[in-house]
């Protein structure tokens, strides 16, 4: 038996498919930077992407010299031009450094 898993069903889908069980993003509530912000968080997702107009808002600074091409939906190409570190604070306490690449989300992929 063979199945044709589609984007949206790879990675865990099926494990706890449920038919008319809406899904819950997992979010959180928590700071960038010292900034509250809304955290989501992508356990398949191959490379973090950060909105250019929020880490600069945040006091972020974006290297412009590392870029990165990718493939969007559609398998259409792009590149990103720019990453960044963020400092990311979650419960009060519990302190993440992590990279991610800075690009404006307003652009379609």
């Amino acid at each position: 038996m063979a199945l044709e898993i589609s984007p949206e069903e790879s990675r865990g889908y099926w494990k706890y498919y449920v038919p008319d069980k809406k899904l819950k993003q997992s979010k959180a509530m928590g700071k960038i930077n010292n900034k509250k912000a809304t955290l989501l968080f992508d356990s398949g997702a191959e490379v973090s992407i950060q909105d250019t107009t929020f880490a600069r808002k945040v006091g972020c600074h974006v290297d412009e010299n590392q870029t990165l091409e990718c493939e969007g939906v559609g398998r259409s190409p792009y590149k990103i031009e720019g990453r960044t570190r963020l400092k990311i604070t979650l419960a009060g306490s519990l302190v993440y450094f992590f990279d991610a690449w800075v690009r404006p989300l307003e652009v379609k992929i």
